[in-house]
This record gives structure tokens, sequence and C-alpha cells, in this order.
């Protein structure tokens, strides 16, 4: 097959699997409580996973894979810091409500 076609599927398969994230990401967006509903190891191991793939990609010289496993790795990774916030904003306002009683 011609290096540009393969170059088109990995970026249209990277692209239908990454923008699965998107709602998750919009929806972390628009109510930061529903992070709390998340896993972060599951987050921490996507991202590391998409870490490796990355590596991988680069040193095959596979573009799409590169690229997309990086933006996957970013999605991942914003999705892991929204958990954290979330944790420790909860965490001071459970110490606030304690604090007032």
């Amino acid at each position: 097959m011609n290096c540009f076609w393969q170059e088109v599927i990995g970026f249209l398969a990277g692209s239908i699997i990454m923008s699965a994230a998107l709602p998750r990401l919009r929806d972390i967006f628009r109510d930061h409580d529903v992070a709390l509903n998340e896993s972060l190891p599951r987050n921490a191991m996507m991202a590391g996973g998409n870490f490796i793939w990355v590596i991988y990609g680069v040193l095959q010289g596979a573009l799409a894979l590169t690229v997309m496993c990086s933006l996957s790795m970013l999605f991942n990774g914003a999705i892991m810091a929204s958990i954290l916030f979330a944790r420790r904003r909860h965490a001071r306002l459970a110490a606030t409500r304690i604090a007032a009683t």
C-alpha cells in the first residue's frame, strides 16, 4: 500500500478513537464535579500507554501514530489533572464545612 494512504488511514483511525474522549472532556470542563467520577489509575495507564506508543511511533517514523497518540496522551493528561483538581477542591470544601460546624 502507498505510504501516503497508510498515513491517511492512521490519521482517520486515530481521529475516530481520539474523538471518543471529547464528550468526557467537555462534560468535565462544564462541570468539574464530573471529574470525581473518573478513574485516576485508568487515565494514568492510558496516558502512559499513549506515551509509549508515541515513542514507538517516533522510532518507526509513523507520523500518524505519533501525532494521534500525542493528542490522546494530552487529553488523558487533561482528564487526570481535572480529577486531581476536583479531588483537591472537594477535600477543601469538606474541610471548610467541618471547620464551620
